[in-house]
């Protein structure tokens, strides 16, 4: 295995272990790490559509509405007319949204504790710029 490989598949652990913590730590909420990712976008831009989410995201139309639906469904977001556009709606945080999103916020603090303990802020900044050009990098293909 060269070393290529080996990093490959360091991240590939990483980012398996990242989703299983954060699971972990969000499953009191009830909710799915892509739930969390859904209700922590709709908090920090409010009245955006499904579609904005899903161009954020780079996912599929209906992946995106699936995910609001179950929001929905869960009493978390809720569908308002779009005062710009009819033809759609935006999404809108309910009071059990911002709570959740709270609590959210919290176990995301938890992760990156556990994920940086032990590294220097200076190791922290190299990681960072480190996995912005790698993520870059596969952003292209």
């Amino acid at each position: 295995m060269n070393e290529d490989e080996m990093i490959s598949r360091q991240l590939l652990q990483l980012a398996r272990r990242i989703k299983q913590r954060r699971n972990l730590h969000i499953q009191d909420l009830n909710l799915t790490t892509v739930q969390g990712d859904a209700l922590k976008y709709f908090f920090e831009h409010p009245n955006q559509t499904i579609a904005m989410f899903k161009d954020y995201q780079g996912i599929t139309h209906q992946t995106a509405r699936v995910i609001v639906q179950h929001l929905v469904h869960l009493g978390i977001v809720t569908l308002v007319p779009n005062p710009d556009d009819g033809r759609s709606k935006l999404v809108v945080l309910t009071p059990l949204g911002f709570s959740k999103y709270d609590q959210l916020d919290k176990h995301g603090w938890q992760t990156s504790e556990e994920l940086f303990a032990g590294f220097t802020p200076e190791e922290q900044r190299q990681f960072l710029t480190l996995v912005r050009r790698a993520n870059t990098n596969l952003e292209r293909k």
